[in-house]
Order: C-alpha cells, then structure tokens, then sequence
C-alpha cells in the first residue's frame, strides 16, 4: 500500500515537471516529440498504479460484503453486538450472527485465536466448513451462553448433545460450557446393576457421543439399552439412507435423521445379547430351591404364573436387570414363602443383577473388537 502511494507521489511530480518545463521551453517540433512519449510514459505509470490500488480496495470490500447465499440469524443478530461469527454449511451457505465479542472472546478458545490471528478481521470471524460446526449446534449454543435455555438437568438430549458437541476442543473450544454439558450428558444415561431407563430415541447418537469424547462409564448401559429397547441391526432401507447421507456429504449427527451403528457396535450387541440369553435362560425358567421344603414347593407352583408367563410376554430373558427387580418385587410371603427365605432369595437375586452386570464387561468384547470399551 505505502508503496503505491509513494509511486502515485512519484508520479506527480513527474507530471508537474513536464507541464513547467512545457511552459518555459520553446514549442519547437523536436521538443515535442521529446516530452510527448515521456508525458505518455507518466501518465501510464500514474494509470496503473490507481488501478491496483482501486482493485485491492474493491477485494476488501468484497471480502466484507454480505454474500449472495448468507443471511443474519433471526434471534441472534444484535445490533449492539461487537463481532460478527459466520457459520458456512457444506453447501456453503452462510448463517451470521452478530454478538457481544467479550462474551465469546472470554468463553471460546477458538474465537480468541481467530481474532488473535491474522486471518480473522478485527470484528469478524468465519468458522471453516471443515470444524463440522451446524447452524443448530452453534443456535444451541448462543441460547445457552444468552440464558434463553440455560443447561440444565431438565434440558432435552437434543439441546445438551448439540452444546457437547460444538462446545468440543475440535470445534468452538469452550473448556467451561463443554466440562458442564458433559456433566449433564452423563447424567441423563444412569447405570446398573439396578435397571435404569434411557432416551430411547438417541441411543444411537448418545454411544457416538461417548466414542467421540471418550466417556467410557456411560458406554455399557446405553449398549444394554439398544441390546433391551431397540431393534439394534441396521435394516437395508437404514443403510441405503447413510450411504446417500454419505455421499451428498452432509456433516454431523445433528443432520442425519436416522443413525445407524457402525459394524462394530452391531457385533458388540449382538456379542451382548448372546451373553444375556445364554446366561438368563436357565436362571429364569428354574424354579429355585430353598431350604424349606414348603418353600419349595411354592415356587415350583408358583414360578410358571407369575414368572414365566410374565417373562415371555415382555421378552424378559433379554432384560435380565428388569426382570430380577420384577422378580423381587412379587409379594413371596403373601404367596406362601417364610420371612427367611424371602430374605434369602432378595439377596440372591440382587446379587444375580450384579453378576450380569459384572459379565457384561466380557461379553461386550467379544473376540475380534479392536480394544475394551469397559
């Protein structure tokens, strides 16, 4: 830039030296065709230097024009907001939101290096394509950070997984936000031996997201979970579905209606479900012993009714923490038993739900997985 101005000055006084000594030397034919190329020359020079000038000037402009295919989020666009942040999808369409820059500056290590960088101008920062960032995660996000729909115990899995997500070290870089959206996404996923429940529609997304940031407690239940609730094997109309997905090269689970296990998990289930079933089979469809023959005697008149028929309906030989707890609570004194063996026959079923629960470990790793995931 310095250099032009210097050759623009430059090129001035050129020009001014030729109109003098135009003025004060004779107009004869040879000192014309003396000063006529050199003005010429001259002026030139003076042409060709505004226009670089004038094209620089033009390609900032246009670096910091709105594009054609972006457009200002409907919420999250304040007017007193200090920095620009545009979110490009993979199909390069851009979403800006303009916010407080302390805000983000204090919360996103991301955001403190753009703007520390070169790269990013002083109130403007442009998220790569590459970051995976989606316009709903980063939403998701803003409405966290702006209080509107803080993180919560009562937050839908949808709003915690997306703030996990974009709030990651390989996205926006929030190590506060995303310490407590894990919290949270923990939470929402208990485990046994004691039978538990799960969001069923986000198991799928929930085992990635424990992959992905290596949350390795939460890892066996939600496996129990998709083993127990879910028809887990991928049919053909899910993999044609991800395959298309694949292909157009949209990003994220957040754009994927559907998410279909990778072959490794299949086999971990599968791997699971083998376990339980070989394993529950014989212990739900024997009658126990008990040290009193009466006792005895009430379970093999009993065990068929209120056991086995109730087992086969709900398909409890796959759900053996369930059951066991059902099991428990049958009232066993009222149907005959004596107060010990009640007690008894508690204690062994409790310890019956750890022991599954101890033996899921090996049966989650099968032979031929890659490494231990509990």
């Amino acid at each position: 830039m310095f250099a032009s101005v210097r050759r623009r000055r430059s090129s001035h006084r050129v020009l001014l030296l030729l109109m003098a000594n135009l003025t004060n030397v004779t107009t004869s034919r040879r000192a014309l065709l003396t000063l006529i190329p050199v003005s010429l020359a001259a002026g030139l020079t003076y042409w060709l230097s505004w226009r670089t000038t004038s094209s620089k000037a033009s390609l900032c402009t246009t670096m910091t024009t709105e594009p054609h295919n972006a457009r200002q989020h409907p919420t999250y666009w304040f007017n007193d907001g200090s920095i620009v942040i545009r979110s490009r999808s993979m199909s390069n369409k851009e979403v800006c939101f303009k916010l407080h820059g302390s805000l983000l500056r204090r919360q996103s290590r991301f955001v403190q290096r753009m703007l520390d960088s070169e790269i990013s101008a002083d109130s403007e920062v442009l998220i790569p394509p590459e970051l995976g960032v989606q316009v709903q995660d980063l939403t998701a996000l803003l409405e966290h950070l702006y209080h509107d729909t803080p993180l919560s115990a009562q937050a839908p899995f949808s709003h915690v997984a997306a703030i996990l997500r974009v709030s990651s070290p390989d996205q926006l870089d929030l190590p506060g936000v995303h310490m407590s959206a894990r919290a949270y996404f923990v939470s929402m996923f208990p485990q046994g031996p004691q039978p538990f429940a799960h969001p069923r529609n986000h198991l799928e997304e929930a085992l990635a997201l424990a992959h992905s940031y290596q949350i390795p407690s939460i890892r066996k239940g939600i496996y129990y979970s998709l083993v127990t609730t879910s028809e887990f094997e991928p049919e053909d109309d899910d993999l044609d579905l991800e395959n298309s997905i694949k292909s157009n090269g949209l990003p994220g689970s957040s754009s994927t209606p559907h998410l279909v296990l990778p072959p490794t998990d299949v086999k971990r289930c599968r791997s699971l479900m083998t376990g339980i079933v070989e394993h529950f089979t014989p212990v739900l469809f024997t009658p126990p012993a008990t040290p009193h023959m009466a006792c005895t005697d009430v379970f093999a008149d009993k065990w068929m009714l209120l056991v086995i028929t109730p087992a086969i309906t709900d398909s409890g030989v796959c759900k053996p923490l369930e059951m066991l707890e059902q099991i428990k609570q049958i009232d066993w004194a009222a149907e005959g038993l004596c107060a010990a063996c009640v007690r008894e026959k508690t204690q062994e079923w409790t310890q019956e739900q750890e022991d599954v629960w101890e033996k899921m470990n090996s049966w989650l790793n099968p032979e031929g997985t890659k490494q231990s995931l509990v």
